[in-house]
């Protein structure tokens, strides 16, 4: 069994350290480096082809959901994990929205974030129990707008 690489991106050294301290420990999850910035994340996304990236939700200008294209392109295998802060679940929705594999509160840590790594990389999505109603609320939402738009269409 091949070990599981990760890459932590989060702006405070002291999350990052957390990660660290939480993953390194654990058979079969390897660090393969730290970031602290979007610049700094696509250039080891792209050095290291990480299985998992830890991607904080709350990165500087808001380019966190603009990222996750740019990793999912320099390495399509690479999956994404958000790290949040309690964020608004309507931005943790966009965020998601944009090809993230699901999203752990930092708060929680210490107790799943070995466990998320490993479902994320193996290609499920996780997400607390919480938001799974507002995704399928959002995805009932998109389907039934989206007649809407084609019969705009058709008639236009």
């Amino acid at each position: 069994m091949s070990s599981i690489s990760v890459l932590i991106t989060e702006r405070r050294k002291r999350v990052r350290s957390i990660c660290r301290n939480l993953l390194e420990p654990e058979r079969g999850i390897r660090i393969v480096g730290e970031a602290r910035n979007g610049i700094e994340a696509v250039s080891a996304v792209a050095r290291f082809k990480p299985n998992v990236v830890l991607l904080d939700a709350t990165l500087a200008n808001g380019s966190t959901a603009s990222l996750i294209p740019i990793i999912r392109r320099k390495s399509p295998r690479t999956r994404v994990l958000l790290l949040t802060d309690r964020a608004p679940a309507a931005r943790t929705l966009d965020t998601l929205s944009h090809g993230a594999r699901g999203y752990l509160e930092k708060t929680a840590l210490p107790a799943y974030l070995p466990r998320a790594v490993r479902v994320v990389s193996g290609g499920e999505a996780w997400v607390p129990r919480k938001m799974v109603a507002r995704i399928m609320d959002r995805l009932v939402r998109m389907t039934s707008e989206e007649p809407a738009r084609r019969g705009a269409r058709s008639r236009a």
